[in-house]
C-alpha cells in the first residue's frame, strides 16, 4: 500500500482528533472545581496491582510512581517530573530516530513522488495503478524509506496519555510550589487574572512546542534535495493548529504538566538536530561518495 502526501495528513490529523478525545476523555480525574478526587489520587502507598486497570496498570501507575520517588530524591515534584520525562524520553529514543529520519526522508521525495503520481494522473485502470504504485515502491527502496516508518511517532502515543494521566493523580503535586507557580492549578484563570509567572509558563510552554513541530522543516532545509511545496505549506499550518490545541489543553491542565510539554520540546529540538547533522546529512554525504565513485 503506497501512502501520499494527502492520505498521511489526514491520517496524522485523524490521530491528532483521537489524542484530543483521549485527554477529553480522561478529565474525570478532577471535580468540578479542578481538585483531585480522592479515589484516583495516588501516592507511594497506592497499590500497583492489575485490578486498577491494564492501563493504569502498565504505564500511568509506574510513572506517577516514578515521579514521587524522584521527587523524593531532588527535594520538589516538578524536578521528578522533569527527570522522569528525560528518563522517559530516553527509552524512546530508537523510536523517536526512526521516525525523524523516516519522515525527513517522506518529504524531501515528495517533488518526486508527485511528479510520478501527476503521471498516473487520470488513469485508473488497474495495470497502470500498479505499476504507479511499483514506481513509488522503487523510490522508497532507492531512498530507503519506511512507508509507516513515519508513523512511528504515535507508537509513544499511550505513553504521553498516561503521562498526562500520571501527572493530574499525584496528589503531592496539589501542594506544591516551583518559580512561584503552584502546580496543581490550571493557568487559565491565572493568566487571565494578569499573573505574569503563569503567563511566562504558558508562553515558553508554546514557543518550544512550536519549534519542537517546525525544527523537522527547519533542519530539512538543510538538505540539497530539499524542495518547498504544496505538500510543506499544508504541514505549517497543521503545526499552527497543533500548537494552538496544545497550548489550550497548558491553560486547562494542572501548571505541572506544562513542564512535562517544555521538558519535552526541548528534547525534541535538541534529537532532531543531533539526527540532521550525525544521521541524515551523514548519510547524504556518504550517498555522494558512493555516486562519486
Amino acid at each position: 500500500m503506497v501512502l501520499d502526501a494527502r492520505t498521511k495528513k489526514y491520517a496524522k490529523m485523524a490521530m491528532l482528533l483521537v489524542f484530543v478525545a483521549l485527554l477529553s476523555g480522561c478529565a474525570r480525574n478532577l471535580d468540578a472545581n479542578g481538585q483531585l478526587i480522592a479515589e484516583r489520587a495516588i501516592t507511594a502507598t497506592s497499590p500497583w496491582t492489575p485490578a486498577a486497570g491494564i492501563f493504569d496498570f502498565l504505564l500511568v501507575i509506574p510513572i506517577a510512581k516514578g515521579i514521587i520517588f524522584l521527587s523524593g530524591v531532588t527535594g520538589n515534584v516538578i524536578w521528578g517530573i522533569i527527570a522522569l520525562t528525560v528518563l522517559i524520553n530516553i527509552i524512546i529514543l530508537p523510536i523517536m530516530i526512526r521516525s525523524t529520519v523516516s519522515t525527513q526522508k517522506m518529504q524531501l521525495i515528495q517533488p518526486e513522488m508527485q511528479r510520478i503520481q501527476d503521471k498516473y494522473r487520470g488513469r485508473n485502470d488497474q495495470a497502470s495503478q500498479l505499476r504507479m504504485q511499483q514506481e513509488i515502491q522503487n523510490l522508497y527502496e532507492k531512498n530507503n524509506v519506511s512507508m509507516l516508518g513515519s508513523f512511528a511517532t504515535f507508537l509513544t502515543l499511550p505513553i504521553m496519555i498516561a503521562m498526562w494521566q500520571a501527572v493530574q493523580r499525584v496528589e503531592i503535586l496539589y501542594s506544591s510550589t516551583a518559580f512561584g507557580l503552584k502546580l496543581g492549578i490550571a493557568p487559565m484563570s491565572q493568566v487571565l487574572s494578569g499573573k505574569i509567572p503563569y503567563i511566562i509558563l504558558i508562553i515558553l510552554m508554546g514557543g518550544t512546542q512550536f519549534l519542537a513541530i517546525q525544527i523537522n522543516t527547519i533542519m530539512m532545509k538543510r538538505s540539497k534535495s530539499y524542495r518547498q511545496n504544496q505538500a510543506n505549506n499544508s504541514m505549517h499550518t497543521m503545526n499552527i493548529t497543533m500548537t494552538v490545541m496544545i497550548i489550550y489543553f497548558g491553560l486547562i491542565m494542572p501548571a505541572a504538566m506544562s513542564f512535562y510539554w517544555i521538558t519535552t520540546n526541548i528534547i525534541t529540538i535538541i534529537r532532531t538536530i543531533f539526527i540532521q547533522i550525525f544521521v541524515i546529512e551523514k548519510e547524504e554525504k556518504a550517498r555522494e561518495s558512493r555516486v562519486i565513485r
